[in-house]
């Protein structure tokens, strides 16, 4: 059946999605629906919150009637993380049309509370219209998964980056500098030297190229000039930055995809690809 809102055409005015590390009731409410069979078993209800809370059940509740409330009051006192977790593991358990309508449910309430995540594919993601349309969203995520092995200690500063880029308010500078650090430590284990920079990296790449690949390693070491002579990113916070929002996500962005880029070449894993070109980076 059409809802009233579909039937006349009407939108319910939804709030600025901002908030981030909090869930709301609406979202709670869907949670409940969940392990609750849609309201009609609070005792399967209370065992799976008891489960997604690391709680003992208590042997004295087995029936609906004592099971409601003691159910009810676990959802209350479970932190956002675990509600998140929750929710994520109830995706995982549906398939079809009844997992596409948690995640219809979980998303409407997001929208709802003015809450900066979604539900994509049974998991929980930032909200970012933009990143969804230009297909951009997960150039981070493919540079995080690339920073293994010799790269392990250039993650967590990476991971830091994201940190600062999501969180609210955002601390902007700091995001373009950890992203930019990250990649200049890349930069430094791909050339086996301390003091290397990513000019250094990027002034070795397409060695044999006939040379429309000269701008590209310029744009790439372009980036880490972008960091310097943004205030407050690697020196002193002299003035007061205008950066935005999108501008820092589009650094942070091209940052992890340029890591993603240089490690790939550094463990030869192109060059299979193209056996024409030349990948050497010089060392």
């Amino acid at each position: 059946m059409m809802s009233f809102g579909d039937r006349f055409g009407y939108t319910r005015p939804e709030p600025q999605r901002t908030q981030v590390e909090r869930d709301s009731d609406a979202v709670r409410l869907v949670l409940w629906n969940a392990v609750s069979r849609d309201g009609k078993s609070p005792l399967a209800a209370y065992r799976k919150l008891c489960e997604y809370s690391q709680q003992l059940p208590d042997a004295n509740i087995w029936s609906d009637t004592y099971a409601d409330e003691s159910a009810r009051l676990l959802l209350d006192q479970m932190i956002w993380l675990d509600v998140y977790e929750a929710l994520e593991a109830e995706a995982s358990a549906m398939e079809g049309p009844s997992r596409a309508e948690l995640q219809k449910s979980v998303n409407r309430a997001l929208s709802r509370s003015g809450i900066a995540y979604e539900m994509r594919d049974g998991r929980f993601e930032f909200y970012e219209p933009v990143a969804n349309e230009f297909e951009t969203r997960h150039d981070e995520d493919e540079a995080i998964a690339s920073l293994t092995d010799e790269f392990e200690p250039v993650r967590k500063q990476y991971l830091s980056a994201l940190r600062n880029l999501r969180s609210m308010p955002a601390n902007l500078e700091s995001a373009v500098a950890d992203a930019l650090n990250a990649l200049e430590a890349v930069a430094k284990i791909v050339e086996a030297k301390p003091h290397a920079t990513l000019g250094n990296v990027a002034r070795n790449l397409f060695p044999d190229s006939p040379g429309y690949h000269a701008p590209l390693r310029i744009a790439i070491e372009k980036l880490y000039a972008y960091s310097n002579q943004l205030p407050g990113a690697r020196h002193g916070r002299y003035a007061e930055p205008d950066i935005a929002h999108a501008e820092t996500a589009m650094v942070v962005r091209t940052a992890g995809a340029i890591i993603t880029f240089l490690i790939t070449l550094h463990r030869g894993e192109a060059v299979a690809e193209n056996a024409g070109a030349d990948f050497d980076f010089g060392f």
